[in-house]
């Protein structure tokens, strides 16, 4: 079985080389999807949720750098991403981490060092956030206490509404099913109607004032769910 808890956005258009890494993807348990280019990995980005990414530089139609560049600006802003490449000087580096890369590895890759390399950055993403506070701009959310704030000021919410807005917040670019929802904040089955988390979306929507205004918005996923989003 595979591991659950990670799962790749692999984008790499050397056969060869994808199906190497791909053979210690399945060694590691790890989940994973491979793409030979970028557009339709960004279009995936739209609907599924991954742990991580793993690119290459040199591409057809649209670089890896390029890639980098669009998930940070219209994607998945906090997704860890893992650069790699034939080019290895100190100025290709910098230009990679500077488009929005996590890391820099330098083709051809080693087996047990991409592991450590994919697991420190998976920690390092996972260790981000305070163990009782999740921070977002204006938003802090005090889950020990319960409490909301927008910009300091205190804001009257029920339990059920900081919940679902602690949840959206605390997987920032994800897509969160209804379903997962329901199941993760009511403890209750999802075959169950679903009214009741879009009531709850919009009553947090509301208290906090979430609009491209305060940097953020909750798009809704047709027929599947939500995802809060950071807004240029």
């Amino acid at each position: 079985m595979r591991n659950a808890s990670i799962k790749i956005a692999y984008l790499e258009d050397d056969l060869e080389q994808a199906k190497m890494v791909t053979t210690w993807f399945d060694e590691f348990n790890y989940q994973y999807e491979h793409f030979t280019q970028a557009q339709p990995m960004l279009n995936r980005l739209k609907d599924e949720n991954f742990d991580i990414a793993l690119l290459d530089w040199e591409l057809p139609e649209m670089s890896g750098l390029e890639a980098v560049k669009l998930i940070r600006s219209r994607y998945h802003q906090n997704l860890p991403i893992l650069f790699c490449s034939m080019k290895d000087n100190e100025a290709d580096v910098v230009q990679a981490l500077e488009a929005g890369a996590d890391d820099y590895m330098r083709k051809p890759l080693l087996r047990i060092e991409l592991k450590a390399r994919l697991q420190a950055l998976l920690r390092r993403s996972k260790g981000s956030q305070p163990e009782n506070e999740i921070e977002h701009g204006c938003y802090q959310f005090d889950l020990q206490n319960k409490k909301a704030f927008v910009s300091g000021k205190l804001v009257e919410m029920t339990d059920k509404d900081f919940e679902v807005a602690s949840c959206l917040f605390d997987n920032m670019g994800r897509i969160l099913s209804r379903s997962f929802l329901l199941e993760t904040i009511w403890g209750i089955s999802s075959d169950l109607n679903t009214r009741t988390v879009d009531v709850h979306v919009s009553r947090v929507r509301k208290a906090l004032g979430i609009s491209p205004e305060t940097g953020f918005r909750i798009k809704t996923i047709y027929q599947h769910g939500y995802r809060l989003e950071k807004v240029e």
